[in-house]
């Protein structure tokens, strides 16, 4: 190999490392025919800083408040590219359009794509207020 083709491949790995940086695996399913309370984010492969925002407190919220109902199976965080086919899937069914985020149980959808992204870098507690009074309204 040449020296050339060498630094090509090494600049070339730490491009793709680089970009990695926000992509995180798509191993989650949305189950239309659930029973339990279903929080379903939508993002692209190459995640924006709104949208590792969004999933990030939304964790969080989740984690400090609703505990019990995601070990119980109640509550079911998942999280789709919406390019990938399960992405194109569920999306296709919630009348998603690009990067969103909706709360579904049975037959009954709310959308919170608006306070998700627009308050989760800058206002975080706008938004986690917004989805713990979302949440409780499913939480019976």
């Amino acid at each position: 190999m040449t020296k050339g083709t060498i630094i090509f491949f090494i600049q070339t790995i730490l491009l793709l490392a680089s970009c990695a940086n926000g992509v995180r695996n798509d191993k989650e399913e949305y189950d239309p025919e659930a029973r339990y309370i279903q929080i379903v984010l939508f993002h692209l492969a190459r995640r924006c800083e709104s949208c590792n925002a969004v999933e990030d407190e939304t964790k969080a919220i989740l984690e400090e408040r609703y505990s019990e109902e995601l070990a119980s199976g109640k509550i079911r965080f998942v999280s789709l590219d919406y390019q990938s086919d399960n992405g194109k899937d569920a999306a296709r069914q919630l009348k998603a359009s690009g990067q969103s985020l909706f709360i579904v149980k049975g037959d009954t959808v709310s959308d919170l794509t608006s306070p998700a992204f627009m308050f989760s870098v800058t206002h975080p507690e706008r938004y986690r207020d917004a989805l713990t009074r979302e949440l409780d309204t499913y939480i019976e």
